[in-house]
């Protein structure tokens, strides 16, 4: 089956995620802080009216916070209502990503690759700086390698965090 994957950089390290999860990618805007939050949350924004919790990647990660947040991005997710009705058309399994609506703060966006499923390898189980349940595989493209991540399995981690 070929999948969509759409990748994005934190710092040098490209990663990717499926496609079919991404609702829109956004300028980054102003964020209000929460007070006393993980710092796994950069805050909440207003998006055309809706509240948007901002998950600082980075930190989810273990890569260094970018020091000029003006010139990086939102990933915004689908909601579970948007993965539900993708599940019924049968383009997705059944995820849970949660009825809140949640962005990503990327650094900048790359291209959407499009991948055959047997053409993603497992992760190494020695990857020392992302936690390994984190990511869903690696693709190997000409000149670099790109870090397919388990967006289900880092909001799991991030709700953990925050209880």
């Amino acid at each position: 089956m070929t999948r969509q994957i759409a990748t994005f950089f934190l710092g040098d390290t490209l990663l990717g995620v499926d496609i079919l999860l991404v609702k829109e990618i956004y300028r980054h805007q102003s964020v209000n802080p929460i007070p006393d939050a993980s710092p796994h949350f950069c805050g909440l924004m207003n998006l055309r009216g809706r509240v948007v919790t901002v998950i600082n990647l980075s930190v989810c990660l273990n890569r260094r916070v970018p020091a000029d947040m003006e010139k990086s991005r939102l990933l915004i997710l689908k909601t579970q209502e948007d993965i539900r009705a993708c599940s019924r058309k049968g383009l997705l399994e059944d995820v849970w990503l949660g009825d809140d609506i949640v962005g990503f703060l990327i650094d900048k966006m790359d291209d959407v690759l499009s991948v055959e499923s047997e053409d993603i390898l497992p992760p190494p189980p020695n990857i020392a700086d992302i936690e390994n349940d984190l990511i869903e595989g690696i693709i190997k493209r000409k000149d670099r390698l790109v870090i397919l991540l388990n967006v289900t399995a880092i909001l799991e981690l991030i709700m953990n965090v925050n209880k």
